[in-house]
């Protein structure tokens, strides 16, 4: 149930605003506050809702007057509580007052538009880039909200450029957005290292003109082609914030995720509007990309509107729980020689994991029928997928993947030595719900019995663990067996989610005699506790998943 705060009463209700339909008529109103204070209630803000919108030249473009009515009537229809404008020119004064909300303007282009009232000015930076305004909702918890332009070095959007571009040219166009956006940080950083600061979400949301690396992922080179680490989309990131709408979408889309251009569809389609909150008290609910109106919508960019539900905020003197399992899929071909994608999503869903690193797993190849299996399976699980690709097979690529129920904030393949088949070890940062980082490493080694590049391929993910400053997961299919110096060079630091001995073995799936998967936790010390077990499913792979349970220690203690 969302209730709304009732302190915007005293606007001024003039026939403008009236044609709108926004106000409740006072005396009903009243009507309605004093059953509430008869019952008992007392008003809340479970959510809220927060937009960010390019509405072009003011909304201008289609009519001096039409136009910002008819952002006025896309907001209203989204039940936005907060707004961070871009290109306002002239139009957010007229667009407040139609929708009855508190106006805040810095300079030509940029706004904020709030439901709930501005405490303080809180901008930095140019001000045609920034505005920053400190609000309260109701309950009294505070946002420090701010609307960002970021500027760019090349229209990489216009028809057949990139074709004539390079990866690093493309990345040197959108340059500009990222030095910007690295000064902008910093500044506010400063802004709000004051006490009076420390408990306040932080939102940042406008037009970044770039793109996220997260899109251009690996595991979705189906819709983008390239592999390309946008460094703009990563600034943020990187410091603990949250891109919501993947958060709340966990699978790429790129037509449905587009926020250029719903005017140029012959332009490239790409999401350059975000929305990134870092916040204990906000949870993203719901995040969606808004690009119609009943009769023409008024902007060449969509807006992006993000729900965010009030929490408590997590406790890091608390140890956080969490389940991971590991499963050799062989592209989706069970005991019966049957291709079943399905059966295997009904496996990881009955055990209903925190992340899933998964073996031998196909994109687009023609014997598992030009299916995305990363993608499918992410979206069948609601789970956030990642892909990394051993070799080109069969008109797709072959390789494995992780599916992750935390926002995954980066992925990275780490390249080992070849064996029989090239491989790699798949790396996924993820973010747990206390906002503490975990990385997850899955691997998949060479399978003849001679271990020699079984034991070069674990030296190099032993180097890659040895980097890692924090709490690891390193699980997969390790293709040999306790005691074997692969075992014991990839437990010397860790902890083993050890198996009940009577109930271990994880391969042939149907009558299983080996064990070969394994889940370990690293460094020892980060951890409180580690447990196993294999699931008995002898058809959907060839191979019985592992399931383990496992407890990160608080953060200071570990």
């Amino acid at each position: 149930m969302r209730l709304l705060a009732l302190g915007q009463s005293h606007i001024k209700q003039d026939k403008e605003v009236q044609s709108f339909h926004l106000h409740i008529v006072p005396r009903y109103m009243t009507l309605f506050l004093l059953v509430l204070l008869a019952s008992g209630s007392c008003l809340a803000q479970e959510e809220v809702r927060v937009m960010t919108w390019n509405i072009w030249h003011g909304g201008r473009e289609d009519g001096k007057e039409v136009g910002p009515q008819r952002v006025v009537e896309v907001i209203r229809e989204s039940k936005a509580d907060i707004i961070a404008m871009q290109e306002t020119y002239g139009s957010g004064e007229i667009i407040s007052k139609g929708l009855g909300f508190h106006f805040h303007e810095r300079g030509t282009n940029l706004s904020i538009h709030s439901r709930f009232p501005v405490l303080e000015d809180i901008s930095v930076f140019e001000a045609f880039k920034c505005i920053g305004a400190l609000i309260e909702l109701p309950g009294g918890h505070r946002v420090a909200f701010y609307s960002i332009w970021l500027p760019y070095g090349e229209d990489i959007w216009l028809p057949g450029v990139r074709a004539k571009r390079s990866d690093e040219q493309l990345q040197a166009a959108c340059e500009p957005s990222a030095a910007d956006l690295e000064k902008m940080l910093a500044a506010i950083e400063e802004r709000l290292s004051a006490d009076k600061y420390q408990d306040v979400s932080i939102v940042i949301a406008g037009d970044f003109n770039s793109m996220s690396p997260n899109d251009y992922a690996s595991a979705f080179t189906d819709q983008f082609e390239r592999r390309i680490e946008w460094r703009t989309g990563s600034i943020l990131l990187d410091h603990g914030f949250r891109d919501t709408y993947r958060e709340a979408n966990t699978r790429v889309d790129r037509e449905q995720d587009s926020t250029w251009s719903p005017k140029f569809p012959e332009q490239e389609q790409d999401r350059i509007d975000f929305i990134f909150c870092k916040s204990q008290h906000l949870e993203t609910d719901s995040s969606k990309v808004i690009r119609n109106h009943p009769i023409k919508f008024p902007s060449d960019h969509a807006a992006v509107l993000t729900t965010m539900a009030m929490k408590e905020p997590a406790d890091s003197s608390v140890a956080e729980s969490m389940q991971a399992m590991s499963y050799n899929i062989r592209h989706g071909v069970g005991t019966d020689y049957k291709l079943d994608l399905k059966r295997i999503a009904k496996v990881i869903n009955e055990q209903s994991p925190d992340f899933v690193a998964l073996q031998e797993i196909d994109m687009r190849a023609k014997r598992s029928g030009g299916v995305n299996q990363i993608v499918e399976l992410g979206e069948i699980t609601e789970m956030h997928p990642a892909f990394g690709a051993f070799m080109d097979y069969q008109g797709g690529r072959y390789g494995m993947g992780m599916l992750s129920r935390f926002p995954i904030k980066s992925s990275q393949s780490v390249r080992l030595p070849d064996g029989n088949e090239p491989r790699i070890a798949l790396a996924v940062e993820v973010i747990l719900p206390g906002g503490q980082p975990l990385m997850v490493v899955d691997v998949h080694f060479d399978w003849v019995s001679d271990d020699k590049y079984r034991w070069q391929q674990a030296e190099v993910v032993r180097e890659f663990l040895n980097t890692l400053g924090g709490p690891y997961v390193l699980l997969g299919d390790f293709n040999d067996r306790k005691g074997s110096r692969t075992l014991k060079l990839l437990s010397e630091n860790e902890m083993e989610a050890a198996k009940p001995e009577s109930d271990r073995f994880t391969i042939p799936a149907d009558k299983p005699r080996s064990e070969i998967d394994f889940v370990f936790v690293g460094p020892k010390s980060a951890w409180e506790s580690a447990s196993g077990k294999v699931v008995a499913e002898p058809l959907a792979s060839d191979h019985r998943p592992v399931v383990a349970e496992l407890t990160l220690k608080p953060t200071g203690s570990q």
